[in-house]
């Protein structure tokens, strides 16, 4: 880490929506392509596992009016959706969880086997292994922590029930997250010890909201550190020592938990929830790695506006090293194609 680059990459930490793209193909952006290719954001390889439940649940609509429609989603949650925006939602409740208690969670462990081949890549093969072996690009490994989607859902409980169950019956977590850190460890085996992987994402998305964390760096040690460890340690015996938890909001008073955890990067550091990423790099120096922190309400204000933040955090960011810009939060149609081109334009510019 922190070796001498000549430019900065161009990544993207929290995707492009749909909606963004119909705004753009009317203000200059080419219709028939990517906003990767057409961009020439820098090409990053993930080895896709696939850790969502096996058979999944089958998707159904449960109630709609004029406005909303409530599904059952492949996890089993219910979910309430905007109808016009049913395709790619950018608004969403989580209704209730999948399961409710002991007793359902064995039965959705059959949905969790790590063994299962359908997990792996159609393509999976020493032909896929070489491949990544020999790629120029980076290559990640890129998974949820905890069944569902990860605490904004409660691991499958409901986000009201799991932190419930963390004082009314704490047995019961622990047996979700040791599972969870078996199922990753198993699942990731055939990929790390081929020696692939460069970089490792776990994520965790709604650990936090705008003004802290959901859970306490005292409950975090006690719940998630000694799985998550077991999870880091695995992947550094094999040689993987850049791994990054995601989360969004202010995610600054369990940075240190996650450290001793074993993570050492941090995205995608929103702006919005006070995460100020030049004050985590004197705060950590050489110890973090961080990617993110270009704010997304800059681009919403127009090129001007993103000059400004790029000015204010890449060249003291990128001069100490170990940070990637990126926006921090997905960008939605309220971004103009003229504000994102010009960010796109300064990263490219820039020489470190």
């Amino acid at each position: 880490h922190h070796r001498p680059i000549d430019r900065i990459p161009l990544w993207d930490a929290e995707g492009i929506t749909e909606q963004a793209v119909r705004r753009w193909c009317r203000e200059g952006f080419l219709p028939g392509y990517t906003v990767h290719d057409f961009m020439r954001f820098d090409p990053v390889e993930y080895c896709g596992l696939d850790t969502m439940p096996i058979p999944t649940f089958v998707p159904r609509v449960v109630e709609e009016d004029d406005e909303w429609q409530t599904t059952i989603d492949p996890y089993g949650f219910t979910v309430r959706t905007l109808k016009a925006e049913a395709v790619a939602p950018t608004i969403y409740y989580y209704v209730r969880g999948s399961m409710f208690n002991r007793e359902d969670w064995e039965q959705m462990k059959r949905r969790y086997d790590p063994r299962d081949l359908r997990r792996y890549p159609r393509s999976w093969s020493p032909e896929l292994l070489d491949y990544w072996r020999t790629t120029a690009n980076p290559v990640g490994l890129r998974f949820e922590w905890g069944p569902g989607r990860s605490i904004k859902n409660g691991y499958m409980l409901g986000l009201e029930a799991f932190l419930e169950q963390l004082t009314d019956d704490p047995a019961f977590i622990h047996d979700i997250f040791e599972y969870w850190a078996e199922f990753i460890i198993e699942l990731a085996r055939p990929i790390v010890e081929a020696g692939v992987v460069d970089f490792v994402w776990i994520s965790e998305d709604g650990m936090a909201y705008k003004n802290s964390t959901l859970v306490s760096p005292q409950m975090y040690a006690t719940f998630w550190a000694p799985y998550v460890k077991r999870v880091t340690d695995f992947l550094r015996a094999h040689g993987i020592d850049v791994i990054g938890h995601y989360t969004s909001g202010n995610i600054t008073p369990l940075i240190p938990s996650f450290m001793e955890a074993g993570i050492n990067l941090f995205g995608p550091l929103e702006v919005a929830a006070d995460v100020d990423a030049v004050a985590l790099k004197k705060r950590f120096g050489r110890d973090i790695l961080l990617i993110g922190n270009i704010s997304r309400q800059a681009l919403m204000d127009g090129p001007e506006a993103v000059e400004r933040e790029f000015a204010a955090k890449v060249p003291e960011l990128t001069q100490q090293g170990g940070y990637i810009p990126a926006i921090d939060d997905m960008v939605l149609p309220d971004i103009s194609f003229e504000s994102f081109e010009r960010y796109v334009e300064l990263v490219r510019a820039y020489t470190v």
